[in-house]
């Protein structure tokens, strides 16, 4: 019992710091790196990123949506990112990217961004390298 009680403790505790560092402005952040969630059976998913001007950035995401389906998505385009924040919009879909230096929140809305069914890109991913990814492949 003391043992979930201080997971669920820290496990708030991050997610509020996360949630409060993206309130910043990220003007010279140089987001290059890769970016990963794990939530077991609920899904996962790795964002990279690959600097390539002061205003554009090649993102690549791969996701897993959770049990029973594990449907898959993936995305790559190149984006403009502005103060830490890129934007893609076609049709329904659009994503928003807001970086800071330890990690990226993804805010999906619309549901025809080209993932699985139930799949969405939507989470805090964590910074895991701030090395140039392979962006030959989402994962």
């Amino acid at each position: 019992m003391l043992k979930s009680l201080v997971s669920a403790f820290v496990l708030f505790g991050s997610i509020l710091f996360l949630s409060t560092s993206f309130l910043w402005k990220n003007e010279d952040l140089n987001p290059t790196g890769t970016y990963e969630y794990d939530h077991g059976d609920d899904g996962d998913g790795i964002v990279k990123v690959q600097k390539i001007s002061s205003n554009k950035i090649k993102v690549s995401i791969f996701v897993v949506g959770g049990g029973p389906s594990h449907n898959m998505g993936e995305f790559m385009e190149v984006i403009t990112i502005k103060n830490g924040v890129a934007k893609y919009k076609s049709g329904d879909c659009a994503l928003k990217f807001i970086f800071n230096s330890k990690a990226v929140k993804v805010v999906q809305t619309g549901w025809n961004c080209g993932f699985g069914m139930g799949v969405v890109a939507d989470g805090y991913y964590l910074k895991t390298s701030s090395k140039v990814p392979d962006m030959e492949n989402a994962y």
